[in-house]
């Protein structure tokens, strides 16, 4: 636990009870995610298509998307959950409406099983595709 500005900040560690919960927040966020985040290392080559790189040849990121997509892809880094769709098929995705006020994307594990204990309960509870529910 930390103070920060006089409030009581509490830190989640991969040992938190919290973790698991957090970790398939953001696992969840990333598969909905067209976002990118690339981390580049420079070697001093001008490139100046490419904004993230500097002339130190320090490590540089560069990020790509709609701002609200960034900034989950930024939190799922700094609580240390790894990006899932690498492992994801993504098979059908509904853009964003006003008028429905969210997005759809179904997706199927590229082994076939959920890495993620939410993903297979959510799956298991699933009404067979035939149904009107």
């Amino acid at each position: 636990d930390d103070e920060s500005d006089g409030r009581r900040v509490q830190r989640v560690t991969e040992s938190s009870m919290e973790f698991k919960a957090i970790s398939a927040l953001f696992a969840t966020a990333s598969i909905c995610n067209n976002a990118s985040i690339n981390n580049n290392h420079n070697n001093n080559n001008n490139n100046k298509h490419n904004n993230a790189n500097n002339d130190n040849g320090e490590k540089s990121t560069m990020a790509m998307g709609q701002p609200t997509e960034i900034a989950l892809l930024v939190g799922s880094a700094k609580a240390s959950v790894p990006d899932p769709r690498p492992i994801y098929h993504r098979l059908q995705e509904i853009p964003f409406s006003s008028d429905r006020k969210r997005m759809e994307v179904r997706a199927r594990p590229v082994g076939g099983a959920h890495t993620c204990a939410a993903f297979a309960l959510a799956a298991r509870r699933l009404p067979p595709s035939g149904d009107s529910n």
